[in-house]
């Protein structure tokens, strides 16, 4: 039941993720980039920040023996950054549905990046899907 339950959430959370992309693409001829960014992550900070203040009682939490979680972090919204920004750039130079498709790499990244990061162990099946996704994505942007 636990896997069904995690299944739900993870299907949930990329049908709302997939809703970001044609939602900034409708307003990114009216609105600038930057500003589009600054408007959607500034509700992302008000929403998480009232959130943690409610759920999880940030305010107890002990900021110097978090030092190298906040340094992670901020790394991570400078990744973030500069990852939104080119999805909206890439507006211009293509469909959303061949944009998009490029986010099918992002398993087959992320295992890699997580085994230089995190030694986490890589199988055949990763490098099989690799493949698999190569090819499918070469087929639907021919």
């Amino acid at each position: 039941m636990e896997k069904f339950i995690g299944m739900a959430i993870i299907t949930f959370s990329t049908l709302l993720y997939a809703s970001l992309f044609p939602l900034t693409k409708s307003v990114s001829k009216v609105i600038q980039p930057f500003t589009l960014m600054s408007i959607s992550m500034f509700v992302l900070f008000l929403l998480s920040f009232f959130a943690s203040m409610i759920f999880e009682q940030s305010h107890t939490m002990k900021w110097t023996a978090s030092k190298g979680a906040i340094y992670t972090l901020v790394l991570a919204g400078i990744i973030n950054f500069f990852g939104f920004w080119l999805v909206i750039q890439g507006y211009k130079y293509m469909p959303l549905w061949q944009q998009t498709m490029f986010t099918l790499l992002t398993p087959i990244f992320a295992g890699v990046l997580s085994y230089f990061i995190l030694g986490e162990k890589m199988s055949a099946n990763l490098f099989v899907g690799l493949a698999i996704m190569a090819v499918g994505l070469f087929v639907a942007l021919k």
